[in-house]
């Protein structure tokens, strides 16, 4: 029969298995975190209606990856302008003007 070994371990850090445990402003209410996220995107955006921004909201407030952040932070993105995108060149009007 063998005997154990004993050998001293390095004790390893607690996970955080729970939102509640996390360091992070996570709003739980969904209803609250659209709220706030509409809110600042109006704030910041003044020209936009908020029957614009509101589906748009919505939708991501069911996406994880934009409901753990807070809905502030998700606003001041919606409300960057969006890139135009560059005209495509007509091939055959470059071809006939070489």
């Amino acid at each position: 029969m063998t005997e154990p070994i004993e050998a001293p371990f390095e004790k390893t850090f607690r996970l955080v298995c729970r939102l509640d445990d996390a360091d992070i402003d996570y709003v739980r209410d969904t209803a609250e975190w659209i709220r706030r996220c509409v809110a600042r995107t109006l704030q910041l955006n003044p020209s936009t209606h908020a029957d614009d921004v509101t589906p748009i909201v919505v939708d991501m407030s069911t996406r994880g990856r934009w409901r753990l952040m807070r809905p502030e932070t998700v606003a001041e993105q919606l409300a960057l302008p969006v890139p135009q995108a560059a005209p495509e060149t007509d091939r055959a009007g470059l071809a006939e003007s070489s």
